[in-house]
């Protein structure tokens, strides 16, 4: 114990004479020191900050607690680093570099945790942080969804996702018809509803319909209203936002009705939402052409999950703080090889099935991290590779390729004419010399030991 407040004592002294801003987490993450470097960084003095809660990775992100938070790697006990944006009580928003020095007892317990915030170009003293780096980008990420769309429900990064955000964008500001085509769990659902917060829809009515889920006799009513068809609009209030999906599941006599009816421009506006395959129903004859020639003015075409892999450890990131907001528990991260499953998985349930795997191992450990263990046996090792197709075989040159299947020829036609090189011979409608030549060419076994003959 006397060693424990000898060590506290020494802390205490170095962030005290450090120039830089400093600070000390205690063992429960809760701001027990800052020296007055850090007050005049933060414009905050001690007595407003100490005591605040550093652990919680749902905190609010202009807020000190957000700023100061440990990566996972320190709460291990691990030396780290990474960029954290720090807003002041001037309005400032200010990037820094906060490494954290873990100290503990002679047991291995963590007694607290040693901050110091440097400049970005300060030359690095502790290793960086991997989960700090993909927090950042997050935060990135949802600033500049939000300053460029009003929204950041939207997380992803890349051209195909920047493409997206700037067709939703596009769409929020149209009553035009919109038809939004995407593998089952991909997000149809969350995109449709971004265009209606984001839009000229915002407030009004949010209307979903489930084609697969409802009677028709109940789909006409809701949609065309109970007077025998004899209005050709939608039976909604102009300003509403009616979501139609699975819309490929909608009977033909509908599908007529309904592409009369998006000729009203005065009419509410329709999302129409689909996971299947467009040109070839059109070709089967199960989807009329008026109505797709009505909803393809703008078609927003989302990526299945396999297809984003690079973009895993953001949205993992993002759904382990949606889980961590939801209950009292906090995870703070993922163990690598955790992350190495999700890249080695083929995700058929896309974005869906991957916020249930987050949802179920947010659960299930006790760790800072996420452990492989923790998540769902059907991903895990092995089995994931059953949804991954085939490997390629490796390329081979064509002369290595024609000399395995003529060994194969001449080995099978030797094993037929119980090594009788001319019935050999006969069997493949060549001469024995020739045999002969290309079974020591091929280092083929001569188990026959008969002579070859002269010419060709």
């Amino acid at each position: 114990m006397a060693s424990s407040r000898a060590a506290h004592f020494k802390i205490d002294a170095m962030v005290r004479q450090a120039r830089e801003p400093g600070f000390v987490l205690d063992a429960g993450c809760k701001l027990a020191f800052v020296n007055s470097a850090f007050e005049a960084f933060t414009g905050c003095s001690s007595e407003t900050v100490l005591g605040t809660p550093c652990s919680n990775p749902g905190a609010d992100r202009t807020s000190l607690a957000a700023s100061l938070q440990p990566p996972p790697e320190a709460l291990l006990g691990q030396p780290c680093g990474g960029a954290s944006l720090f807003h002041t009580t001037g309005g400032e928003r200010i990037w820094r570099k906060v490494e954290f020095w873990p100290w503990h007892d002679p047991k291995g317990e963590r007694l607290g945790i040693l901050g110091l915030v440097r400049p970005m170009d300060a030359p690095a003293q502790a290793p960086e942080s991997d989960w700090q780096r993909t927090r950042i980008a997050l935060l990135d990420a949802r600033d500049l969804a939000y300053s460029r769309h009003g929204f950041d429900s939207l997380i992803g990064r890349g051209p195909a996702h920047d493409r997206l955000l700037e067709q939703v964008h596009l769409a929020s500001g149209s009553r035009m018809p919109i038809l939004i085509v995407g593998e089952s769990g991909t997000g149809k659902h969350t995109v449709a509803r971004a265009i209606h917060r984001q839009g000229i829809g915002r407030g009004a009515p949010f209307l979903p319909f489930d084609v697969e889920a409802l009677p028709i006799e109940v789909l006409d009513r809701e949609l065309f209203g109970s007077d025998q068809g004899t209005s050709r609009g939608l039976n909604f209030r102009p300003e509403s936002t009616v979501i139609l999906g699975d819309v490929l599941r909608l009977p033909r006599d509908l599908q007529a009705k309904l592409a009369t009816a998006l000729e009203h421009r005065d009419g509410p506006r329709l999302i129409a939402t689909t996971a299947g395959d467009l040109d070839e129903a059109r070709r089967a004859g199960t989807f009329r052409d008026d109505l797709f020639h009505a909803l393809s003015p703008l078609i927003l075409r989302l990526t299945p999950l396999r297809q984003r892999l690079d973009e895993l450890p953001l949205l993992a990131a993002h759904l382990l703080e949606k889980a961590n907001l939801r209950v009292s528990r906090h995870r703070a991260g993922f163990r690598p090889q955790a992350l190495d499953v999700f890249m080695a998985y083929d995700w058929p349930g896309n974005l869906r099935e991957f916020a249930r795997v987050i949802d179920h191992a947010h659960s299930t450990g006790d760790s800072v991290f996420i452990e492989v263990d923790d998540l769902p046996l059907g991903i895990r090792g092995h089995q994931a590779a059953a949804y991954l197709p085939p490997p390629e075989p490796p390329a081979q040159p064509l002369d290595q390729l024609l000399n395995e299947l003529e060994r194969h020829l001449i080995e099978h036609a030797l094993k037929k004419g119980r090594q009788n090189k001319s019935k050999a011979a006969d069997l493949l409608g060549i001469s024995r010399p020739r045999l002969y030549r290309r079974i020591k060419e091929l280092e083929i076994p001569d188990e026959g030991g008969e002579e070859p003959e002269e010419g060709v």
